[in-house]
């Protein structure tokens, strides 16, 4: 059983067609948009690093915030103080005996 193409597919119209200029510009670029220096995939790549960073952007300015009200509490409030040197540095008063629970 042979298969048969219609009348106007035939060797000569392919050939024509791959001959074809703006065939063979169209075909160049759509390499270059998959497989170029910036083509769709290293796009994609970038705009989800584009949006992690963001997140995390947004993440650091809240830290800032939070370091920023902890700065001005410390500075103010003699309390404030001694309870992050005992926290942070495990300070004690003389007469203290600390006791270290993880």
């Amino acid at each position: 059983m042979k298969i048969s193409l219609p009348s106007f597919v035939n060797k000569k119209n392919i050939i024509k067609l791959l001959i074809n200029r703006y065939f063979l510009i169209g075909v160049a670029f759509l390499l270059l948009i998959i497989l170029g220096e910036n083509s769709i995939v290293y796009s994609y790549k970038l705009h989800k690093q584009l949006n992690e960073m963001k997140l995390k952007k947004e993440f650091y300015i809240e830290e800032i915030k939070q370091d920023s009200i902890n700065i001005i509490r410390l500075k103010t409030d003699m309390e404030a103080i001694e309870k992050y040197g005992r926290e942070k540095y495990l300070m004690k008063k003389d007469n203290e005996d600390i006791f270290i629970i993880r």
